[in-house]
C-alpha cells in the first residue's frame, strides 16, 4: 500500500513514442530520406548505407542526389561491406557424409522410398541405359536389331546397371562373331563337298565315256 500523502502511480499511462526514441533514432528519421537517395545513387539497399553520425548537419543538407554523390565520395556515406557467410564448415560436413559419417537411422528424417523414392531411382537407372544403348548404335558398335533387342530387355529390368549392359554386349557380340565364323565355316565346307561331288562326278563320266570309247573301238 501506498504511503500516506503519496501520489499513486498510474500504471495505465501511455508514453509517447517520441519521447521513447532517442537522440541517434530522430537523427536517423531525419535523415531518411538521404539514405534512401543514397541507396538509390550507390545502387544498393537502404540497409548498406551507412551514415557518418558525427556529419548530421552537412547530410540533412544534401538534398539531391549531386549532393549525395559528393558526399559517398569523400566518405560521409559508405556503403557497408557484403556480409559474407562462410560455407567452410558446410563443406567440411558434406564431405564427412559422402565418407559414411552423419548417416545413420538417427539423422534420417522419412521413409525409405520418401527419402529417394524407388520410381526416381528406376529413371534414372533406365535413362542410363538408353544413353549407352544410343551411344553404341550410333558409334556403330552395334547394329539397329541388337539395339531394339537391348532396348526392350532394358526395359524388361534385365541389366542391373551399365557394367551389367556392356558386358552383355560384348558377350553378344562374340556370340554374333561365333556364329558367324561357323556360318562361313559350314559354307566352305558346303562348297568343298559340292565341289568334291562335281569332280567325283567328273571322274566317274570321264571314265564312262573311257569305256563307251574302247566298246566301239
Amino acid at each position: 500500500m501506498p504511503r500516506s500523502g503519496s501520489v499513486r502511480p498510474n500504471r495505465w499511462v501511455t508514453w509517447s513514442p517520441h519521447y521513447l526514441c532517442s537522440h541517434r533514432d530522430r537523427i536517423t528519421a531525419n535523415l531518411r530520406t538521404q539514405k534512401r537517395l543514397a541507396a538509390s545513387v550507390v545502387g544498393v539497399g537502404k540497409r548498406k548505407i551507412w551514415l557518418d553520425p558525427n556529419e548530421t548537419t552537412e547530410l540533412a543538407s544534401a538534398n539531391s542526389r549531386q549532393a549525395i554523390r559528393k558526399l559517398y565520395r569523400n566518405g560521409t556515406i559508405v556503403k557497408k561491406p557484403t556480409v559474407i557467410h562462410s560455407r567452410s564448415h558446410a563443406r567440411r560436413l558434406a564431405e564427412s557424409k559422402r565418407a559414411g559419417r552423419h548417416t545413420g537411422y538417427g539423422k534420417r528424417k522419412g521413409t525409405k522410398d520418401a527419402r529417394m523414392p524407388s520410381q526416381v531411382v528406376w529413371m534414372r537407372r533406365l535413362r542410363v541405359l538408353r544413353r549407352l544403348l544410343a551411344k553404341y548404335r550410333d558409334a556403330g558398335k552395334i547394329d539397329r536389331h541388337l539395339y531394339h533387342s537391348l532396348y526392350k530387355s532394358a526395359k524388361g529390368n534385365t541389366f542391373k546397371h551399365k557394367r551389367a549392359l556392356v558386358e552383355h554386349v560384348i558377350q553378344a557380340k562374340a556370340e554374333a562373331q561365333r556364329e558367324k565364323a561357323l556360318k562361313e565355316e559350314a559354307e566352305a565346307r558346303r562348297l568343298r563337298n559340292r565341289a568334291a561331288r562335281e569332280r567325283r562326278q567328273q571322274r566317274v563320266d570321264e571314265k564312262k565315256q573311257a569305256f563307251l570309247n574302247e566298246g566301239s573301238a
